[in-house]
């Protein structure tokens, strides 16, 4: 069992023995006797802004008397933090990630395929729980490390996968029913816009605490003639990028993961001499999917995760090894990209979906590019989540580049790019 420390372990009313008893149903294949668990905080840090995490670990006796320790991660309806519990709720985010992965993923496994996510081992009224991805080898990036080529393009090859998932098994089912099948006409409800939708207020905090932002620490906010134009653009710019993320009657849409910021992306390792070298990619945290086209998904992941210069000095080869990749899954799977999405189109809708890259981005990095210890000092105080989320960004977002250089330096480029590409 887990060594650390007794402060680590807590209690889970959900977790009961029945539970337990599923768990290991689910996971062994023989009989097996269940000898202890234990049930830890998942880290004393915030892994996510909307949940609770913790770790359970189950100690087993098979038929054949070998010990087996079980690795599961549990996902919860926050009880720490009302004001969480309460946008998870409002914006039933618990139920549609349910949904997700207990039917519509299950529709998306195909054989030919390899995984983009973890599996889910059982889901409660208040909680999922995951095969344990720690347990597996694989582990996010340190936030403040952008990725470098090597980790962009297995994150890309993992997007793919899932991406291509979707396509697959529309066709298939298109060629089943002898007639056009599209997954959003089936599951439109549950693959909603979430918190990007005009009326949000935690969207509207995140566009007008951007807004002053600019207005305090840009070059631009002290030019009038600049500024006019910003605010007269602003509002309408960043409603776009919400047009550009609906189901779209241009391009092949797919289910979009839409939050891909670097806690849901991790990577496994293998040893090459002294160096880890990253070798595969998996996603989680499927509160935000919706059907739009793939390009969206691809350039906030190349926004969210790298810096401008390498981003845009890699751009054709990020966008090329993604494409010949979600070709290759597909052409294995008997479908032809041509007939779905070709590659002048697909760098034309990247082109597009740049705004809704950079509009996400605006969104989520002053979130998350904050000091570890200070942002669960922040965020877990139900008080503070509620008034920065939904009511006062812009003093938070002021505050953290007052007292913060490097927070200034990420954010602010973000912003001044919306201004240049789409206000001026």
């Amino acid at each position: 069992m887990d060594n650390r420390s007794k402060s680590d372990v807590c209690s889970c009313n959900f977790i009961t023995q029945d539970v337990i008893i599923k768990l290991v149903e689910c996971s062994v294949k023989k009989n097996a006797t269940i000898k202890n668990y234990v049930i830890l905080n998942a880290s004393d840090k915030m892994l996510g802004f909307l949940s609770d995490y913790f770790k359970l670990q189950v100690q087993v006796n098979t038929s054949d008397n070998k010990n087996i320790l079980l690795h599961f991660f549990v996902k919860a309806i926050s009880k720490s933090n009302a004001a969480k519990a309460a946008m998870v709720n409002d914006m039933k985010l618990f139920e549609k990630e349910v949904t997700f992965y207990t039917v519509i993923k299950n529709k998306l496994q195909a054989p030919g395929i390899n995984p983009w996510s973890p599996n889910l081992v059982l889901s409660l009224k208040e909680a999922m729980i995951f095969e344990d991805l720690c347990s597996l080898q694989y582990k996010t990036r340190n936030k403040f490390k952008t990725f470098d080529k090597e980790h962009t393009l297995l994150a890309l090859e993992a997007l793919a996968r899932f991406h291509a998932a979707s396509i697959n098994y529309e066709e298939k089912r298109s060629r089943s029913l002898g007639k056009s099948y599209y997954i959003n006409d089936e599951h439109k409800d549950n693959l909603n816009e979430g918190g990007y939708r005009e009326t949000d207020p935690w969207f509207t905090q995140c566009m007008t605490g951007a807004l002053e932002a600019l207005k305090l620490f840009s070059k631009y906010g002290a030019d009038k003639k600049y500024l006019s134009l910003i605010e007269k653009h602003w509002e309408h710019i960043w409603k776009k990028a919400l047009y550009l993320a609906d189901f779209s009657l241009t391009y092949r849409n797919v289910i979009c993961h839409r939050d891909l910021w670097n806690n849901n992306i991790l990577f496994r390792y293998r040893k090459d001499g002294t160096k880890l070298i990253p070798d595969d990619c998996l996603l989680v945290d499927f509160q935000a999917v919706r059907c739009q086209p793939p390009a969206g998904d691809v350039m906030l992941l190349l926004y969210c995760n790298l810096k401008p210069e390498f981003r845009e000095e890699n751009m054709s080869t990020f966008l090329n090894h993604y494409y010949n990749e979600l070709k290759n899954i597909l052409c294995n799977n008997g479908v032809l990209i041509e007939n779905i999405l070709t590659i002048e189109d697909f760098f034309k809708s990247c082109a597009e979906q740049r705004l809704w890259g950079l509009v996400v981005s605006a969104c989520l990095v002053p979130q998350f590019w904050i000091d570890d210890e200070l942002n669960t000092k922040i965020f877990t105080i139900t008080s503070n989540f509620q008034e920065i989320m939904t009511k006062d960004k812009a003093s938070f977002i002021r505050k953290m580049m007052e007292e913060n250089t490097d927070y200034k330096n990420k954010v602010l480029p973000i912003l001044e790019e919306i201004v240049e590409k789409y206000c001026l």
